[in-house]
């Protein structure tokens, strides 16, 4: 394989969570604590591994209440869990930081003016908490974020990656996508994204062989290097 530097990338895309920042452990924590205010029961480690581990938000509210929700309701009930997610982010300051090596491959791409953004299913609270806390203004413009928006399918449909390939004005072909998932794996590839980096620091059993789209796997953005080569 032959190596190129990133500025030969036309754009690049980044998913937020498990990505760009490391913190499964407290969506985990926030979802576990949700659930037992919610059912006045405690989990166990087994319900933590089988539902909340496994499950979407959505069905892990139906399973935990019983009966399906609507759109409204869902969205109500998932910002309450949000709130307690940046509660538990903020009680941890030692983790509250970016992914190793992720400042200073933002301030590259800066540096070579290459297009950027961020498409996450995270809710626009979120998306505004890690703006303020990260200072990301300092690399990427507000007006051209992805966030989870009902008028938009979620990952693993494309729908995410396609509006922001358009965001930055940029044929998804001509992009790269930095994911940690296999949904958004599976959204990008789908979006015709022909060239991933499927980041393991929050995932380190992600197993993403079987998709050609996924060129290299990193644990963290220090493993780019200092000139940030990758194999094409």
């Amino acid at each position: 394989m032959s190596d190129f530097k990133i500025e030969d990338i036309i754009g690049v895309i980044f998913d937020f969570n498990g990505t760009m920042f490391f913190d499964s452990d407290k969506h985990i924590k926030a979802w576990t604590l949700y659930m037992e205010e919610l059912t006045g029961e405690k989990l166990s480690d087994e319900d933590v591994d089988k539902y909340v581990k496994t499950m979407t938000g959505r069905a892990l509210m139906e399973h935990y209440l019983g009966y399906e929700i609507s759109d409204d309701m869902y969205e109500q009930l998932a910002e309450e869990k949000e709130n307690i997610y940046r509660r538990l982010c903020m009680e941890d300051k030692d983790s509250l930081k970016l992914a190793p090596g992720l400042e200073k491959f933002l301030d590259y791409l800066t540096e070579f003016n290459i297009p950027r953004t961020i498409a996450t299913t995270a809710p626009m609270s979120n998306v505004m908490f890690y703006f303020e806390t990260f200072d990301l203004y300092r690399w990427f413009d507000t007006d051209k974020l992805v966030f989870h928006d009902k008028r938009l399918r979620d990952k693993p449909y494309p729908d995410q990656y396609l509006v922001a390939c358009k965001m930055i004005n940029k044929e998804p072909g001509k992009c790269m996508v930095f994911e940690d998932s296999l949904s958004g794996i599976q959204s990008a590839t789908a979006a015709g994204i022909k060239y991933i980096v499927a980041v393991t620091g929050d995932n380190p059993k992600l197993d993403a062989k079987e998709y050609d789209t996924v060129k290299v796997s990193i644990r963290d953005y220090e493993e780019l290097g200092e000139d940030f080569e990758l194999p094409v």
